[in-house]
């Protein structure tokens, strides 16, 4: 193990907070869908959780590379068990601890938020449904009464 291979690492560990600002930020801007009607909710509700979605794919490619990361740093703690582990190496491990915590803590959120838009759209779509049976039962109604329409 060298000492430029953990000043690398170190390196790289220092931007998992810069990079998880910018998430934060993009998934900040993911805005709840309002909507007065039906088919328009459906439609606001599928882009919600398409943007939901991109958000968690970007936080997951973000765990992946933090866990790499403290999976090869916890490799040079190891190795450098005979002898004393520096304080920045120490530090280092905690961050990217942090970092982890942080990402599995919003993916966490992010699939609580898909997991609802999800059940909101079933029952919209139920609801969507059912609205249009009433039309046609409404439209039968009149029919029947003789009100001008025929089939």
């Amino acid at each position: 193990m060298s000492d430029l291979e953990i000043k690398l690492l170190q390196k790289k560990i220092a931007g998992y907070p810069r990079q998880i600002d910018m998430l934060q930020k993009r998934y900040a801007m993911v805005i709840a869908p309002k909507s007065t009607e039906i088919g328009s909710a459906i439609k606001a509700l599928s882009a919600y959780m398409l943007q939901l979605k991109v958000c968690r794919g970007s936080f997951s490619k973000l765990e992946q590379a933090t866990r790499s990361d403290c999976q090869r740093l916890e490799e040079l703690i190891d190795a450098e068990c005979q002898g004393e582990i520096s304080e920045s190496v120490q530090l280092s491990h905690v961050q990217i601890q942090h970092a982890q915590a942080t990402i599995e803590t919003y993916m966490k959120s992010i699939d609580a938020q898909i997991d609802g838009a999800v059940t909101a759209q079933e029952k919209l779509k139920l609801a969507q449904k059912q609205k249009k049976t009433f039309d046609v039962v409404n439209l039968m109604a009149m029919i029947e009464k003789g009100d001008g329409y025929i089939l």
